[in-house]
């Protein structure tokens, strides 16, 4: 059996699992990248993508509501029960009164990301005062966001 062979039996066994978690799509890209979506309540969409590399390894990431890696996986049955798990905490999840405040702060967060990697790679990033005092204080303001994030965590109950 070739190498391509066994990338497509174990996407093809992962893909059932995956419908009989209740996926409302799954769609297959050239037999080992396979993107993964969930329809909760409201239509609200949770999605996924996985890959099948070269060592035969699950990399997976979820791309909606937000982007997010989740590493490396050695098989298709721990890939599916990381999935099951995060649905089911979506799930609990948009039914918080505070859910559409925290894609609100997701959104901000990766719209930060962007800009700050645009700025970097696009733009001519010299030893002035301004590029080094700048990156200073927003260093110190992520740091204090961080903190502060930190701070609810520990005043919060933790989901079993």
């Amino acid at each position: 059996m070739s190498f391509n062979r066994i990338d497509s039996v174990k996407g093809d066994s992962i893909e059932i699992l995956l419908r009989q978690l209740g996926a409302a799509k799954i769609q297959k890209v050239h037999g080992n990248l396979y993107f993964i979506k969930f329809i909760l309540d409201n239509g609200f969409e949770v999605m996924y993508t996985y890959n099948i590399n070269a060592k035969n390894k699950y990399f997976l990431q979820r791309i909606e509501p937000y982007p997010i890696p989740h590493g490396t996986f050695s098989n298709e049955v721990k890939i599916v029960d990381f999935i099951k798990k995060d649905v089911a905490k979506f799930k609990q999840g948009i039914k918080s009164k505070h859910f559409n405040d925290f894609l609100e702060a997701t959104e901000q967060a990766n719209k930060f990301v962007r800009l700050l990697d645009d700025f970097y790679l696009n733009y001519h990033v010299e030893e002035d005062s301004l590029v080094s005092d700048s990156l200073g204080q927003i260093n110190t303001a992520i740091e204090n966001l961080n903190k502060r994030l930190e701070s609810i965590i520990n005043h919060s109950k933790k989901i079993d």
